[in-house]
């Protein structure tokens, strides 16, 4: 089957990668360079959902994703040979409020035991043991054993090279136009040129739903900035990924402390502010006061397409036949890309999906 992929984000290379590795034809269409947007720049933790904080259905479909992580990660080492950055960093979910430590501690009681995961709850003095640092204002936290990090970039890269290396080519071209002969897609068109395809996958982020109106179709994603901050720290490093409100600090391997970060609806504005480094200083040095020591390297943005309830899309049941939408992963399209992709693989052939995604159709919003 001849495919055409729109967008060279995780979750286009994801896709590309399930696809051709079932020997399917794969062209991949991206305007910029891939990775270039919230794939490039995103943080890369991949944290399990904890019980009762999200949708049963998106709780599972995390559950698959992370377990295909190590798996995959294998298969990409031995096919191009590239180091992801890919390690297991536990996560502490940090409370300064007393409402909010009683409410984590219920779920640490009634769901522990079937969270699956190492869960504990760790108090002032536990944490003190695992960085001294933490402020005394912080009271408490959710200890989670099976989390990991990775480098989202190398990841992205490291998906396309595999199915590259397969047969995929890429077209760095903008798609300006999905051909559609009676109520069947049958290929793209760009400024310079159209391609006939089988199927086309929209996986072009917050971009997707302007891509598919032309059809007439409405795809309720939008762009949601985050901003991060790179400073370089006084050692030791954090040893673990720390997690407060909507915001985090962590050293990553390029032996940065990366925090972050912000959730702001601007549009399309990419900008970086001083207003939101301000913010995510203040944040982070309220929770690591040793912070105010370190010397600030960089600061990114990037839009990560949101939906309103905060679940992805994944759905071939579109009006126009042979098209299949994928978007929406938000601030956790990292830990989701490799269901997301198997997911619309399936869904591309026409096969059953290897998880539940009966959720993540677009017909929740009508």
């Amino acid at each position: 089957m001849k495919v055409a992929i729109i967008g060279g984000g995780v979750a286009g290379c994801s896709t590309a990668y399930y696809l051709t590795k079932d020997g399917h034809e794969v062209t991949l269409f991206e305007r910029d360079s891939l990775a270039s947007h919230a794939s490039g720049f995103a943080l890369g933790g991949i944290n399990p959902v904890i019980p009762g904080a999200r949708e049963p259905e998106y709780k599972a479909f995390s559950d698959y994703s992370i377990g295909l992580y190590p798996e995959l990660i294998q298969e990409l080492t031995d096919a191009v040979s590239g180091d992801i950055d890919f390690i297991r960093k536990p996560s502490v979910r940090l409370v300064r409020d007393e409402a909010e430590a009683a409410d984590l501690r219920v779920v640490y009681e009634v769901h522990a035991a079937e969270f699956g995961y190492d869960m504990r709850w760790l108090g002032l003095g536990e944490l003190s043991h695992i960085d001294a640092r933490i402020s005394p204002d912080v009271i408490g936290g959710l200890y989670i054993g099976e989390a990991f990090e990775l480098d989202p970039y190398k990841l992205t890269l490291s998906l396309w090279q595999a199915a590259e290396s397969r047969g995929a080519q890429m077209v760095n071209q903008e798609v300006s136009e999905i051909s559609v002969t009676g109520n069947r897609v049958t290929g793209v068109v760009t400024e310079g040129d159209s391609f006939e395809a089988d199927a086309v996958v929209a996986a072009a982020g917050p971009w997707t739903g302007g891509l598919l109106g032309a059809l007439g179709i409405d795809v309720p994603v939008s762009p949601l900035r985050g901003q991060i901050i790179r400073l370089d720290a006084p050692s030791p490093p954090i040893k673990l990924s720390l997690w407060w409100d909507h915001n985090y600090a962590t050293t990553k391997s390029d032996g940065l402390t990366w925090i972050g970060t912000t959730e702001e609806e601007v549009g399309f504005d990419d900008r970086t502010t001083t207003e939101a480094r301000d913010d995510i200083i203040a944040s982070a040095v309220s929770v690591l006061p040793y912070l105010e020591d370190a010397d600030f390297v960089q600061q990114t943005a990037c839009l990560r397409p949101m939906t309103p309830d905060k679940m992805p899309i994944i759905d071939g049941s579109v009006a126009v036949e042979g098209l299949v939408v994928a978007t929406g992963g938000g601030r956790q399209g990292i830990a989701l890309s490799p269901a997301l992709g198997a997911a619309t693989a399936s869904l591309v052939v026409e096969e059953e999906s290897p998880v539940d995604i009966s959720g993540f159709s677009m017909k929740r919003f009508v």
